[in-house]
């Protein structure tokens, strides 16, 4: 029998405005926003109501060890639509004692009353959407907030985890934004290292087709780190973090001791996880699902969900199961890396395939492990830091076309 899902995932939608670099899910509301009562409060007030609907319409309940609250911007929500949305899952599903209850939080989206409001809806670790502490940077990124904003918020954070209020939290920056060079993105880190946070997201620009980057990039209208700047910029993060005390645990993630993501970790080791909300990917036994993104496409499915019968990958089939290829990627991501001969293992292959498989792959990997990208120790292969997890692309390409090969 497989494992009940322990992890919820709930997407809020709602933004102030969309980012330069956005192409997620979101419905952008306009700046003056009151969730309650007020300006875009009917908006928020129905999609919460599809949002219920959707949680309850799960049959397989269990008690969940982490909820993360995600978007959009969640602290767009008043702190009683916290409290509700929490209050949901402790009555029909239960919350483990001392699980981890992570909202994501926007500069200037909230002030230090909310603050408390979200810690005694139950809220226990935060995570701060910051990007960059240079004002010049977050308004050419479409950001709505200011560095004044970001340190506000930092002090009000780094205060409640000081005295005991809230278990972590995590300040999270966009390395290789437009404008941001190798001396400004040095004084963001410093910048973020001067209010200690007990962890740190770093994720790299990507450039998602529909997203203002996208058109301007395409125009010729935005100059961006080359790839020489931005492995720059990647080992003096590594170098800068690792005197800091920050352990890399996972390729965008740096913590300090005690202070990793529980709920992320859920993702990256191939666990199975509940997720709410338009636009949102669960994966509670193997077989992923992703929402409507649309917001009367995703009311509609809902409905469906509610009335006539839930989608497949939402019950529990004994014969789904997430593909190989799949779990060394996420794996891979990972400091731990993988046991692959464990993995192969578990594909149910005969022992010839088995064999023949895995004999193909190390054969690739031989290169890697030569470059010193990959390394290898007993059954386990994984990254090196800072070289093979700043340049994992080549390592995961290679695996791929080999599945595609024995799949």
């Amino acid at each position: 029998m497989k494992k009940f899902p322990r992890s919820a995932y709930v997407h809020i939608p709602f933004c102030h405005r969309r980012c330069f670099y956005c192409d997620f899910a979101v419905i952008p509301l306009g700046n003056k926003i009151e969730s309650l009562n007020g300006n875009g409060s009917k908006t928020v007030k129905e999609y919460l109501n599809f949002l219920n609907k959707e949680i309850l319409s799960i049959k397989h309940k269990s008690p969940l060890s982490t909820i993360y609250i995600g978007g959009g911007t969640p602290s767009i929500l008043n702190p009683l639509q916290i409290n509700d949305l929490i209050n949901l899952f402790r009555e029909n599903y239960r919350i483990d004692y001392g699980a981890e209850i992570t909202m994501e939080v926007d500069p200037a989206s909230f002030n230090e009353e909310d603050l408390h409001g979200f810690i005694k809806a139950g809220i226990n670790r935060f995570s701060l959407g910051a990007q960059s502490f240079n004002n010049q940077i977050l308004d050419q990124a479409g950001r709505r907030h200011s560095r004044q904003d970001i340190e506000k918020s930092c002090f009000w954070l780094k205060r409640a985890y000081e005295v005991g209020l809230i278990k972590s939290w995590s300040l999270d920056l966009i390395q290789n934004l437009p404008s941001s060079g190798f001396e400004q993105w040095q004084e963001d880190l410093e910048k973020s290292l001067s209010f200690r946070p007990p962890h740190i997201s770093i994720y790299d620009l990507t450039i998602e087709s529909g997203t203002v980057f996208k058109k301007l990039v395409d125009l010729g209208k935005l100059s961006l780190p080359n790839d020489d700047e931005s492995f720059k910029n990647s080992e003096i993060t590594n170098s800068i973090l690792k005197k800091s005390g920050y352990s890399r645990y996972e390729i965008s993630n740096y913590s300090l001791p005690g202070h990793q993501s529980r709920h992320n970790r859920v993702y990256w080791s191939g666990l199975g996880w509940w997720s709410f909300g338009q636009g949102s990917t669960s994966s509670p036994w193997g077989e992923k699902f992703t929402r409507p993104r649309i917001s009367k496409d995703y009311k509609k499915w809902v409905t469906e969900q509610c009335e006539i019968k839930l989608d497949p990958s939402l019950l529990n089939q004994e014969n789904i199961y997430k593909e190989l290829d799949e779990k060394i990627m996420l794996g891979m991501r990972l400091k731990e890396g993988i046991n692959i001969y464990k993995l192969i293992n578990e594909q149910n292959w005969d022992d010839k395939k088995s064999k023949i498989s895995l004999k193909i792959l190390l054969k690739e990997w031989d290169r890697f492990i030569e470059s010193g990208h990959l390394i290898k120790r007993g059954n386990r292969f994984f990254l090196s830091d800072p070289k093979g997890m700043e340049l994992s692309n080549p390592i995961l390409v290679s695996m791929f076309r080999w599945w595609e090969k024995v799949s």
